[in-house]
């Protein structure tokens, strides 16, 4: 049987070029403007240590402080990202420039001041260690890019005259990163060649929701007119719950916006369509914060973990954890962790069965640890391991179901939960939905619990939840 050109080109193997641990160029961006800052700062506080000024009254340093701070100011206003550019200009030279103009000019201030003036000295140190930075910066850029830890990866919905348009816009920025993966079409023959500018045609648009999940897909821009709204909606059906930023390059638009309206990558204008639930900086500090955090409960819980690993040994025969396959983000199966609960002839690994008030399935041990939700403990290693979140989605089963009832068949929009990673607690825990599902409302209270958390994620709502996780476990409701 013959190969689709998406399964020639292996849908579990990384694309050519593209290693496989790499950064986004906005995730770089943001990466890079944190560094800008820090270093600016840092020469800043040194300089001043090295002058003595801490040991001096705030008042007799304040003037000195205010001059350096307005200059430095100054400096990282004009040397802000440049948003159309994937690497936000560091790249290039003009920031590095910049703050060397700016150290050159208090230099200046320091020659033709007959006086020292601290500020100027001050102004000098921070613009000069920015300038270090951004040269540093440039070259470790460009040396990431080439390797392909830095990559941004794109694919086409659609063909002809408006995706060849849009391949020539992004195959301009590939020394930024930009790695276009193929284009997907429902057309053949002359209207949609099998390669456009050296990009194949990997499909048809049904191939497309599944090579998403299992390609590192960061954007879809689909390339048809905006005037062909239903065949857009067709197209988007499948594709809204995915993770990926969604965009439409409208070529031959006639609706007249103007440039700001647009989403600009290089010189390409886009419209958003829909954005996926966390920017770069976002998913950084969440993998920090379940890194940080998650590392602090392990080493809490460790003493009660050997206590109930002892106690299940002593209980009854079988292991001490129970390994399940859940799905995670975007659908991806990982291997989950819990205390096993059941009797070890009688356990379910597919979760078909819901454990109900009384199981006789369930051992004397596990009894206290489901009603405590102690059996979940172990996933505190999942979130070390980056399969889980400390909050998010609970992780549902590969295939999830109660018996006969498919939980991705009662509740619509089921998949779109799995645009974050899943969460040890969860905001439809916090809210009372906890233990079996049994009827279809069940799952689509929870259901409608993860998208509200995805919509509202914020890192407050992530301490809001933890918070309320302890008084929601300790109230047993719904736990068997």
């Amino acid at each position: 049987m013959q190969q689709s050109p998406a399964q020639s080109l292996g849908l579990g193997a990384e694309p050519l070029g593209i290693a496989r641990w790499r950064i986004t160029p906005a995730r770089l961006v943001a990466l890079a403007r944190a560094g800008e800052w820090a270093a600016a700062l840092g020469g800043l506080l040194a300089c001043a240590l090295w002058l003595g000024l801490w040991a001096q009254p705030l008042l007799a340093i304040l003037p000195a402080l205010s001059l350096a701070a307005s200059g430095l100011w100054l400096g990282l206003l004009m040397s802000r990202p440049d948003r159309a550019a994937p690497l936000g200009g560091y790249d290039r030279p003009h920031g590095i420039w910049l703050w060397a103009a700016i150290a050159v000019f208090a230099a200046l201030g320091m020659v033709l001041v007959p006086s020292p003036v601290p500020g100027l000295v001050l102004l000098g140190c921070s613009a000069g260690s920015a300038a270090l930075c951004r040269l540093a910066l440039r070259w470790l850029t460009r040396a990431l890019v080439r390797c392909g830890r830095i990559a941004l990866c794109v694919v086409l919905a659609g063909g002809g005259a408006e995706a060849r348009a849009t391949l020539q816009h992004l195959l301009a920025l590939q020394g930024q990163g930009v790695h276009v993966l193929g284009l997907f079409d429902d057309r053949d023959g002359a209207r949609s060649p099998p390669v456009q500018l050296g990009v194949p045609r990997l499909g048809r648009m049904a191939d497309l929701p599944a090579f998403v999940r299992a390609q590192p897909v960061d954007m879809i821009v689909l390339t048809m007119p905006p005037r062909a709204e239903e065949r857009i909606l067709q197209i988007l059906a499948p594709l809204w719950v995915l993770p990926v930023d969604i965009r439409l390059a409208p070529h031959d638009s006639k609706l007249g916006l103007r440039p700001r309206s647009y989403r600009w990558l290089g010189d390409l204008a886009l419209l958003d369509l829909f954005d996926r639930p966390m920017r770069a900086r976002d998913a950084l500090f969440k993998r920090g914060f379940d890194l940080s955090v998650g590392a602090v409960l392990t080493l809490l819980a460790l003493p009660l973990m050997a206590l109930i690993a002892l106690a299940i040994r002593l209980d009854s025969p079988g292991p001490i954890l129970f390994r399940q396959k859940r799905e995670g983000y975007v659908g991806a199966p990982f291997t989950a962790l819990k205390f096993r609960s059941l009797h070890h002839a009688e356990r379910d690994d597919g979760a078909v069965v819901p454990v109900t008030e009384g199981d006789p399935r369930v051992t004397r041990v596990g009894r206290f640890l489901r009603r405590s939700s102690l059996d979940e403990l172990p996933q505190l290693f999942n979130v070390l391991a980056g399969d889980m979140s400390l909050v998010g989605p609970r992780p549902h089963a590969v295939g999830a179901r109660n018996r006969d009832m498919e939980f991705a068949a009662v509740a619509a929009g089921y998949a779109a939960r799995h645009k974050v990673k899943p969460g040890l607690t969860g905001l439809a825990q916090v809210r009372g939905y906890r233990g079996a599902v049994t009827q279809a409302e069940d799952i689509r209270r929870r259901l409608a619990c993860d998208l509200d958390y995805i919509d509202a994620w914020s890192p407050w709502l992530d301490l809001r939840i933890l918070a309320l996780t302890v008084p929601a476990v300790l109230s047993g409701k719904n736990a068997h």
